[in-house]
């Protein structure tokens, strides 16, 4: 439990150091011109950069929190294809594909995070899309495609985007229809089949009436092969379409609609690399249709692999008064999704039936429903922004698992589970000049949440009975009711126009729920909600003429009750399954840099350092480790593997790192820019290193079983040309993880929930190409990028390079 003591000390501290670097700065060169317009008139300075992590639009560096910002220019020269693909340009940021499951992202921001992605679990790390949040992580690999930006919000966001973002947001704002007519079209092929299509057309209708429509398409044959029956696995077949209208009735009313679907075929089926001829294989046997005669439904003959399709609807009516604006923001989703993998595969015999086979056809509805305010009052000395959010969710998850070996098949469940959601929420924030360098931030957000559960064995089913009135008679509640307070407070200093200095405190809740992966009625046990405080100090700064942004960031968090697999006693049988039994102490840093030295390089970089540990173990945990010490002791092999290595008890006894916390984080990009008679040359390098981490519960430094990575290190190059006898086309070649290592993502770990099984992610370095951009009616928007095959590579490659993605 955090103490008044310990919050204040680190502030002041902290904000001491951070004091100091401004004038350190300034000191090499003073830096007295005014904050650059957003369109810069010397194209030799820094733009200014617009974001909106504070639910209304300011300049990035007058935000007093943790925020990196990425455009349209940025997805394009560092091949940022997929919101996974963010994970090596934010510090601190590491992530991952669920088990399986090429579609779903999990992401830990600061230590904090979760990997799974069944619907009575929630995720600490929010997505959202143009302000509608997405519930569900199983469909938020988003391709991007004619995105404007990419805003990343470290620390909990408890007050302005509500529950479950302790570790913080990630909000991917799209292009609004245009004015005037114009478009892009790009396409490409690829090895391994690889063909990538993307296009995007505004049309406007009338000054009134604007619209717009996108599209893309991905395919590609997989880059593994299956050793049983020679399939590739792997590949992509996804393809999407975008509608926006933006309706314009009057000077002060802005009505946005849009709407999209997306068909997504992406597996990330468990694989390695074959040591005796350097391909990547797959030793998993299952295939279509193996397991129809074990289990109920259709999802008895699904394919294998991961499918999902979504389809949603939003809407946000802005109508601007004299010195307010009211925002009505509407969202429907609805995603579906089937996937047949197999969690734990045999090596390096293939087994039919699979050796933990997992069978999934769920279907996933959530509407939305904001009211928010933004003003100014008091002479213009108070921002404010107020609303009220509603959020309603209904999750059906037909689930089918067991376990096979060379001669069997037990089935371990075939139910059916539904879940709702009601959440309610209520939020006020004001920024308030004390003196005109000095700003008060207080906001707080009042939440409740009212979720139901229904579990029940399919008609026909084999394996365990499942019921809801068995759950309840083991003393489980079906019925879990939670408020949470959300408060954030704030003081910011602008030493001068072009440097801020700031102090925040906030606290963040996620919600409790489920074991919704349980194998008996009596674990489908209920746990708390995830809590967290954190207080950043932080400088925001434009020094050297505007050529130099610094941006520090120094951070001390107390999460409680982390919802995490651990040991857990019921009926005094010890087990282990995802309970509260520890909390999460971090503390540590942010650096973002970017420089234009000369007129045309820019460089851009970040560090990112932390010190993540558990603390406050619960009874259970430390008598594992004290079973699991005297087990080593005795050299007692039953005790040593009913209680080390498992939950977060490592193999020694010991508590085990944070999962996905490395101390340390670096990332460079440089892009130069050559203009000459033939056209424009404009190469980027970009670099990318973590000094390790855990992969799995129970990862230690000197863990040798792969629960914890060895330092990881990636290079990213591209190279793009615009010829200048051919107008508004853009050719493109550059490789993701150019050097080949391969990656370790993920490990498997016995427990009730959905195992991490090892797997190698990186490839050698994919060649890419990009061929946009055919611009019909004015100037490029966007290029894309995909692979083509190289002569004389030694090593397989992946089509869409996703390291540390298991």
């Amino acid at each position: 439990m955090m103490t008044g003591k310990i919050r204040g000390v680190s502030i002041l501290a902290l904000l001491g150091a951070l004091a100091a670097m401004p004038a350190l700065a300034q000191s090499a060169g003073p830096s007295t011109a005014q904050p650059v317009a957003p369109q810069a008139a010397d194209a030799s300075q820094l733009e200014e950069i617009i974001v909106t992590a504070q639910r209304r639009q300011q300049n990035l560096q007058d935000v007093p929190l943790a925020v990196s910002s990425l455009g349209a220019a940025d997805l394009q020269d560092r091949q940022i294809r997929d919101t996974i693909d963010l994970i090596q340009h934010i510090p601190n940021l590491i992530g991952n594909n669920n088990v399986g499951l090429g579609s779903s992202n999990t992401y830990y921001i600061r230590g904090i995070g979760n990997t799974e992605s069944i619907a009575t679990q929630d995720v600490p790390v929010g997505t959202y899309v143009d302000d509608v949040y997405i519930s569900r992580q199983n469909a938020n690999n988003f391709g991007l495609f004619d995105v404007e930006r990419i805003e990343v919000l470290r620390g909990p966001q408890g007050t302005l985007f509500g529950r479950n973002t302790t570790g913080g947001a990630i909000n991917v704002i799209m292009k609004k229809p245009s004015a005037t007519a114009g478009g892009y079209l790009e396409a490409g092929a690829g090895r391994f089949g690889e063909t990538d299509i993307r296009a995007s057309m505004d049309a406007p209708l009338s000054d009134k009436v604007l619209t717009k429509v996108s599209m893309y398409r991905d395919r590609s044959d997989g880059y593994v092969r299956q050793v049983n029956t020679g399939d590739k696995l792997n590949g992509t077949d996804s393809y999407g379409v975008r509608g926006a209208v933006r309706l314009l009735p009057t000077d002060r009313v802005t009505i946005d609609l849009a709407g999209d679907y997306v068909d997504e075929n992406e597996a990330n089926l468990i694989n390695r690399v074959d040591p005796a001829t350097g391909d990547r294989i797959a030793t998993i046997g299952i295939t279509q249709g193996a397991l129809a005669k074990y289990f109920t439904g259709t999802k008895a003959n699904n394919e294998v692999g991961n499918s999902t399709k979504s389809w949603s609807l939003s809407s946000n009516a802005a109508w601007e008064l004299d010195d307010l604006t009211l925002n009505s923001i509407t969202g429907f989703r609805q995603t579906t999704q089937r996937y047949f993998i197999d969690s734990n595969p045999a090596a390096p015999n293939p087994v039919a039936t699979g050796v933990s086979p997992i069978l999934n056809y769920s279907l996933h509805q959530q509407w939305s429903q904001e009211f928010k305010a933004n003003g100014q009052a008091l002479d213009n000395r108070l921002n404010y922004t107020v609303g009220f959010y509603y959020l309603h969710e209904n999750n059906w998850t037909d689930l089918g698992t067991g376990v096979g070996t060379a001669s069997g098949f037990t089935v371990s469940g075939d139910r059916t589970i539904k879940n709702t959601l009601d959440s309610y929420a209520t939020y006020a924030q004001g920024d308030y000049k004390l003196t005109d360098a000095l700003t008060a931030t207080v906001g707080v957000r009042l939440s409740k949440e009212e979720k139901q559960l229904k579990v029940a064995t399919n008609a026909g089913g084999k394996g365990p009975l499942f019921s809801t009135a068995l759950i309840e008679a083991a003393g489980i509640p079906t019925d879990l009711e939670n408020e949470f307070v959300t408060p954030r407070f704030a003081l910011s200093y602008q030493i001068d126009p072009s440097v801020m200095i700031y102090a925040s405190a906030t606290r963040g809740e996620k919600s409790g729920g489920w074991n919704g992966r349980a194998l008996a009625n009596n674990l489908f046990l209920a746990f708390k909600p995830e809590k967290v405080w954190s207080e950043e100090v932080g400088m925001r700064g434009d020094f050297l003429d505007h050529t130099l942004r610094l941006n520090a960031t120094a951070f001390y968090s107390e999460a409680e009750d982390v919802q995490i697999s651990a040991a857990y006693t019921v009926n005094g049988q010890r087990i282990f399954t995802t309970t509260n039994p520890a909390g999460l102490r971090n503390y540590g840093g942010e650096l973002e840099a970017e420089w234009v030295p000369i007129r045309g390089l820019t460089f851009s970089g970040s560090i990112g350092v932390q010190h993540a540990r558990y603390i406050d173990i619960s009874s259970d945990v430390q008598a594992q480790m004290a079973a699991c010490q005297a087990a080593l002791a005795s050299n007692n092999s039953s005790g040593i593997s009913n209680n080390c290595n498992r939950g977060f008890v490592d193999f020694k006894g010991r508590i085990a790192r944070p999962v996905r916390a490395p101390d340390f984080t670096g990332l460079v990009t440089a892009t130069y820019q050559i203009d000459t008679e033939a056209g424009i040359f404009r190469p980027t390098v970009g670099f990318d290193y973590n000094n390790g981490y855990a992969i799995g519960n129970a990862g230690n430094t000197d863990s040798t079983d792969g629960a914890w990575t060895d330092p990881q290190v990636l290079w990213n190059l591209n190279l793009a040309y615009e010829p200048a006898k051919v107008p508004n086309l853009t050719l493109s070649v550059g490789c993701k993880n150019c050097t080949g290592p391969d990656l370790q993502g993920l490990l498997p770990v016995g427990d009730l929930h959905l195992p991490e099984p090892a797997h190698d992610l990186g490839c050698a370095g994919a060649l890419q190409v990009l061929i946009p951009v055919f611009d019909t009616f004015g100037r490029p928007r966007i290029s894309g990028a995909v692979p083509i095959s190289a002569s004389g590579m030694a090593h397989p490659v992946c089509p869409k390079e996703k390291p540390r993605a298991g």
